[in-house]
């Protein structure tokens, strides 16, 4: 007995439904393809842009960690043998701060002819250096850290490396952060992108001076190339710490030796990244941690309910 075979195939309308079906299922593929490649590029671009301000901020990092300055462990040396012409000006004020040396009982004392002509030739250079403002106890410079804007700052670190070996330089160098404008080429560049970032940002720069970190002079930002750490910086503000009165400070010549001993950095920096969102960062760096340790304003009391006792308003950085 012979089977029946059936030669007939597809119907048209069969054959409609299966294209359009795998029509859905190519568009599927497709969108979640071009999803997974579009979140890629974001991610891609987001770490790009957290990686550049991590890199500068750490860049600080390291050189604010190294911090140098004999008063963190010593005092200044004792100038009052000297004469008042001889003697130094550490606070800045224009006017001498050592005293003539008195003698048990309150009378003046003829201090050593070979002394008083060290000390006065110590005095006359430091009178003259930008960079060093007195020796401490033990006849080492004390570095005068600068900060003449809140968006400058130039200080002594011994973060240096030497890149080769049998060099002059010594772990000791100058390092300065600052904004610098942008180049013509990071402009063109700009006005390439899509993104819709303001003309009038600036550069957040690091000179680096390891060659002569004893010199009287102030790093030569006009002569020494700096390294540009981030792009399109719209403002930079350094605060120090004020030991004494417990609070942030813009400005160095506001605080006792601030000027020789710095306790702790807080940085404050606005920019727009490469999809011109504008973005913010604070941190602060503590140097010498944990021997030094800043703290916010103290937690200010507010009334309690119902006759209780006062309580503190809970402080950031306590927590």
């Amino acid at each position: 007995m012979w089977g029946c075979k059936n030669n007939a195939g597809f119907t048209l309308l069969e054959i409609l439904i299966a294209i359009t079906l795998l029509a859905f299922i190519t568009i599927g593929v497709i969108s979640i393809t071009d999803n997974a490649i579009g979140t890629k590029d974001r991610t891609i671009e987001l770490n790009k842009n957290n990686l550049a301000v991590e890199s500068a901020l750490s860049r600080f990092d390291w050189d604010f960690s190294q911090i140098y300055s004999p008063l963190y462990f010593s005092t200044v040396m004792n100038l009052s043998q000297a004469s008042p012409a001889a003697a130094v000006d550490n606070d800045g004020d224009g006017q001498p701060d050592a005293v003539p040396l008195q003698a048990p009982g309150g009378v003046s004392a003829q201090p050593n002819p070979q002394l008083q002509m060290y000390y006065e030739q110590i005095a006359e250079r430091m009178q003259q250096n930008e960079h060093f403002s007195a020796l401490s106890k033990e006849g080492l410079p004390i570095p005068r850290f600068y900060a003449p804007e809140k968006n400058v700052f130039e200080f002594l670190t011994a973060s240096n490396r030497r890149k080769t070996e049998n060099v002059r330089q010594s772990s000791f160098a100058w390092v300065r952060y600052g904004l610098t404008d942008m180049t013509l080429d990071q402009v063109k560049e700009q006005d390439e992108q899509k993104a819709e970032i303001p003309k009038s940002l600036k550069n957040l720069t690091r000179w680096f001076d390891p060659n002569d970190p004893w010199g009287t002079k102030r790093i030569d930002v006009e002569n020494l190339k700096g390294a540009v750490l981030l792009e399109h910086v719209e403002s930079l503000e350094f605060s120090f710490w004020d030991y004494q009165r417990k609070k942030w400070e813009t400005s160095l010549r506001t605080i006792q030796n601030g000027e020789s001993v710095i306790r702790g950095v807080k940085i404050f920096i606005t920019w727009y990244d490469s999809q011109g969102i504008k973005r913010s960062a604070e941190r602060i760096y503590r140097n010498h941690w944990p021997m030094v340790i800043p703290q916010d304003a103290p937690a200010v009391p507010t009334p309690g309910a119902n006759g209780q006792p006062p309580v503190a308003t809970p402080n950031e950085e306590d927590e």
